[in-house]
């Protein structure tokens, strides 16, 4: 009886090819080849948050990331199966146009943003990367794979599809690990230098490509660096800087008075020329703040100085109104208390806290914010500032510190999302300890009152504080039916100690001209409105309540995608498109 061999899968002939030139290659070559290829693929990884960053003043962190990681995956993939059919007609070399597409992508920038109001949120940023970083992306997986294709594997005896499957896997895992790192630290350096700033670091991706395969190839990207150079006004030099004025002024009536990108997004403040003139200060694709200009047309309607255009942000201001009449705690005066405010804006709720004579600490991630909110709002100097992350000083102050403030501010929220980490059960325990007995918290949350997202931080923060009062910033729209999404500012008012009352420990004095120290706006917002309150059923933990603590913040995460898209729309009616894109 004759036994039949066994039959043996057959390599393509190209990667057999590839194989024996392998075997003939000497090791220098081999581990040279390695380093382009790893070079090759870092550059890759790190133009990915790269991009990001150059699509969130136009489109915001959140929307601009919605297909981002998915297409990183299919161009991998296409990257892969495409080696075929570009070696049967392949380039001189593919590697040598990766630095033309990385300086070309500032230009091809400047010209989508644009129109970034025709080619809307949902698909805009997918269409302006599928012209700049995933051509980019395609071609560095690209090249890596033929360079990596020079590895003699077959000397460890590996499965035929093993063997074939290590560089390509290899590739996309450190493509992906290096876009995750440098995501998570390049933040912390945008802004210190002109090479960490968006276009600067385009520019540094293409010069660092040119270098790695040096060709006249490059010439092709002479135009692309002039144009940059000379014309984009979102280059971050004087000359730029004056070009985006311009065009502001001709086309949208606004200046800008000042640009800077930093720790939490790309930060400027514009100044409107209108009759009713305004100055606002912008993140992203986020506004923290803005005032009315006390213009002659202002001055005629009764106006006697600058007046913030949020009314939410007056309202934060009422924790000052509220008051216990059956408390056993004698009242002091503002002069004797303190107060915490953590996220700054422009400084309305402490400029306010300030002059009443209270010592207030100012809690801002962002230094930028902070020297803006000065120079250009107002922000009296007569506070402690703590430029640092309020997670971390909330902690170690509620340890070191308890009992410490008669009233917290709470207001972080940019962009269509809020850092998930200031709405966890821990954060609010810390501020619940800050407090003192007879302290009051006041919380701006923006969401959407149907989503469950929005009910999992009101539920939180009512798992800390026992009596609690909601109230909306505006009425909603007459068309508006229960059921219908309705994205609000709303402020939460919480009491330490509820003395069994629930929601009645928690009731406002009336204001007066104390209060609202000349203000239109505070005469006209500063004490919350029953008719803007909200009933909200809080239900208890042991009822099936769900809380938000620091390990559960993923599901928070994932209804941002939906409040930030929607903020974006909203944005895009308070400002102009070409104010967004003109950044």
């Amino acid at each position: 009886m004759s036994s039949r061999p066994k039959a043996t899968l057959r390599k393509p002939k190209a990667a057999r090819e590839a194989e024996k030139q392998a075997r003939q290659l000497p090791t220098a070559t081999i581990l040279k080849n390695l380093g382009r290829a790893a070079a090759l693929l870092v550059i890759a990884g790190v133009a990915s948050p790269i991009s990001q960053l150059s699509l969130s003043p136009v489109y915001g962190s959140i929307p601009a990331s919605l297909h981002h990681q998915r297409s990183i995956t299919v161009t991998a993939l296409l990257a892969l199966m495409a080696k075929g059919a570009m070696r049967r007609n392949p380039p001189a070399s593919v590697s040598e146009y990766i630095a033309v597409i990385a300086y070309w992508t500032p230009v091809i920038q400047f010209f989508l943003f644009q129109c970034s109001g025709f080619l809307g949120i949902d698909y805009g940023p997918l269409i302006i990367e599928s012209l700049t970083y995933f051509p980019l992306l395609l071609l560095s997986v690209f090249s890596a794979s033929e360079l990596l294709d020079t590895l003699d594997l077959s000397q460890y005896n590996l499965n035929s599809t093993i063997a074939d499957m290590i560089a390509p896997v290899a590739s996309y895992i450190t493509v992906s690990t290096v876009s995750k790192i440098t995501g998570s630290i390049l933040p912390g350096f945008v802004g210190t230098h002109f090479s960490f700033t968006r276009i600067g670091l385009q520019m540094l991706v293409g010069s660092i490509s040119a270098f790695l395969t040096p060709s006249r190839v490059i010439l092709f990207a002479a135009p692309a660096i002039l144009h940059t150079m000379l014309a984009n006004p979102h280059y971050p030099l004087e000359s730029a800087f004056n070009k985006a004025n311009a065009t502001l002024a001709t086309t949208q009536n606004f200046t800008l008075l000042a640009r800077q990108e930093s720790v939490t997004g790309y930060v400027s403040v514009l100044e409107n020329h209108a009759d009713n003139a305004f100055r606002l200060l912008r993140c992203d694709h986020s506004l923290l703040g803005g005032e009315w200009q006390l213009t002659p047309a202002a001055v005629e309607k009764g106006q006697t100085q600058r007046e913030t255009i949020f009314s939410v942000f007056v309202m934060l201001e009422a924790v000052r109104l509220v008051e216990d009449e059956q408390s056993d705690i004698e009242p002091i005066p503002d002069i004797q208390k303190s107060a915490l405010v953590i996220g700054l804006g422009i400084g309305t709720a402490p400029n306010a806290m300030i002059s009443h004579g209270i010592n207030t600490t100012i809690v801002e991630l962002d230094p930028v914010v902070h020297h803006y909110a000065t120079k250009y709002f107002g922000l009296s100097p007569n506070h402690t500032a703590v430029i640092d992350d309020a997670v971390a000083y909330v902690a170690s102050k509620s340890r070191s510190n308890p009992n410490s403030f008669n009233y917290i501010i709470h207001d972080v929220f940019t962009g269509g999302a809020e850092p998930v980490y200031l709405f966890t059960q821990e954060f609010f325990k810390g501020l619940y300890s800050l407090l003192t007995d007879d302290g009051v918290v006041a919380i701006n949350y923006a969401g959407d009152l149907s989503l469950p997202s929005t009910r999992l931080i009101l539920n939180t923060i009512h798992s800390v504080f026992p009596a609690c009062r909601l109230f909306r910033d505006s009425p909603p729209p007459a068309s508006w039916q229960t059921g219908d999404p309705d994205f609000i500012n709303m402020v939460v008012f919480c009491v330490k100690n509820d003395h069994d009352k629930g929601k009645f420990a928690l009731l406002f004095r009336e204001a007066d001209e104390d209060d609202w120290r000349g203000s239109i706006a505070r005469q006209n917002f500063l004490r919350p409105k029953e008719e803007l309150e909200i009933q909200f059923e809080y239900v208890n933990v042991k009822e099936g309540g769900k809380v938000m603590k620091k390990g559960d913040v993923g599901e928070l995460e994932k209804w941002h995608q939906k409040g930030a898209v929607s903020h974006w729309r909203i944005m895009r009616t308070v400002l102009a498109d070409g104010v967004w894109e003109m950044w």
